[in-house]
């Protein structure tokens, strides 16, 4: 099971090497990880959820510009129950950014992207490609570092009843 689990991580670290390298001596790369909440406002593979899990993200990515930046990384969207036992799940993603600065502290952000997970239920285990979209906003603690609080949410495409996943994190973004 943990094999399975490695391998998002092992396509995003290649990814992230591959920003690392492309942009080793330019200003904009930056990593960062989040903790938060995880839900699943309708069923998965025919089983209904409650209540929330303690989830996270890792990401490394390159701001292009003031208003444009480019992520990848890897997702574990925790454990729920359901009516027929544990739901779990977890990813990889990349996504495009949009930043709107608000002053020289406050960003606005706006994110589209992919994704590629796998859900463990106990009817059975899937895993898919879908979609990906999310809302939120960073804080310049400095130059270097940022709070940042998002909403995310997964559309499992992949799977029969394409259900949706929400990620609601708090966390620290890191510039080099």
């Amino acid at each position: 099971m943990y094999a399975r689990k490695l391998k998002p991580v092992f396509a995003t670290l290649l990814v992230a090497g591959s920003l690392v390298g492309i942009s080793a001596h330019a200003e904009g790369l930056y990593a960062g990880g989040s903790l938060g909440s995880q839900s699943y406002p309708n069923t998965v593979n025919g089983n209904a959820t409650s209540g929330s899990a303690l989830s996270g993200k890792l990401y490394g990515g390159y701001q292009l510009n003031p208003n444009f930046a480019v992520e990848a990384g890897v997702t574990e969207l925790g454990a729920v129950n359901s009516t027929a036992g544990q739901v779990d799940s977890y990813g990889s993603f990349v996504d495009a950014v949009g930043i709107l600065p608000l002053n020289p502290q406050w960003n606005l952000l706006g994110r589209v992207g992919v994704a590629h997970l796998s859900v463990n239920t106990p009817t059975g285990n899937d895993g898919g490609n879908g979609f990906k979209a999310g809302l939120g906003a960073e804080y310049a603690l400095s130059k270097t570092v940022a709070i940042r609080g998002e909403w995310e949410r997964y559309q499992l495409v992949g799977f029969g009843d394409r259900p949706n996943a929400d990620q609601f994190t708090l966390g620290v973004k890191v510039g080099f």
